[in-house]
């Protein structure tokens, strides 16, 4: 009991160092998933211990409880997993090169938490789609119109999304689903819209950057020709 207690303990420390940890900045990064490991670990651990005792012994709690602890370091896992791919997607991205990946916003986060996991999903593509389009706030080929969409997804998504969430507080469930269901749906129907933008101005980009290729091509092709010309 001593050693359940024991491991208890230490399992709801390194539980409220992961806590803090995912609010530290960058210079504590290193840290904070050092102690992600260890916690996963010993969470893995403690539950085989604690699982393989309670079925031998014929003591189910404690095998229910195992199986949590092997659940809770699973989940661990899985967050572990997310941020060596974030910092190894940060990694392959050059300096200067605009960021389309998904950046803490507590508001997403509040929305991800009413939705279920495949409304979880919709909402991150959505989510991109705008990103995406928001990072191409620079190019000159920007319509008047595209303009108009940087300025609704900059200043309305967010409220949309404060809003639909401020509504849900005193909700009750029926009004509750009805507010992320509409929510939910605009947002995606807002995201195809900065999709179909950006592929329209990442296009027009791109006709620039031919126009340049073409040109290049025919002063190169000038200068092999003349090269060529035999001397009298």
């Amino acid at each position: 009991m001593l050693r359940l207690l024991a491991a208890l303990v230490g399992s709801l420390a390194f539980a409220l160092l992961f806590a803090v940890g995912e609010r530290l900045q960058d210079p504590l990064n290193r840290l904070y998933r050092a102690a992600l490991v260890g916690l996963t670990a010993l969470l893995a651990l403690t539950g085989l211990v604690i699982g393989s005792a309670g079925l031998a012994n014929e003591a189910w709690w404690a095998a229910v409880i195992g199986g949590l602890f092997l659940l809770l370091a699973a989940r661990l896992g899985w967050k572990l997993r997310r941020l060596s791919r974030e910092r190894a997607d940060a990694l392959r991205r050059g300096p200067g090169v605009p960021s389309t990946s998904l950046l803490p916003d507590l508001r997403w986060r509040k929305l991800d938490k009413v939705l279920s996991w495949p409304e979880r999903q919709r909402a991150r593509l959505a989510r991109e789609s705008i990103q995406g389009f928001l990072a191409e706030r620079q190019s000159p080929s920007l319509t008047h119109e595209h303009q108009s969409l940087l300025v609704s997804l900059e200043r309305r998504v967010p409220e949309l999304i404060d809003t639909c969430l401020d509504r849900c507080q005193r909700a009750r469930p029926e009004e509750r689903r009805a507010y992320v269901n509409e929510t939910l749906d605009r947002l995606v129907q807002i995201g195809a819209e900065a999709e179909q933008a950006r592929a329209e101005v990442r296009s027009a980009d791109d006709q620039r950057l031919q126009v340049l290729h073409r040109y290049f091509d025919g002063k190169t092709a000038d200068s092999e020709g003349a090269r060529e010309l035999p001397r009298p």
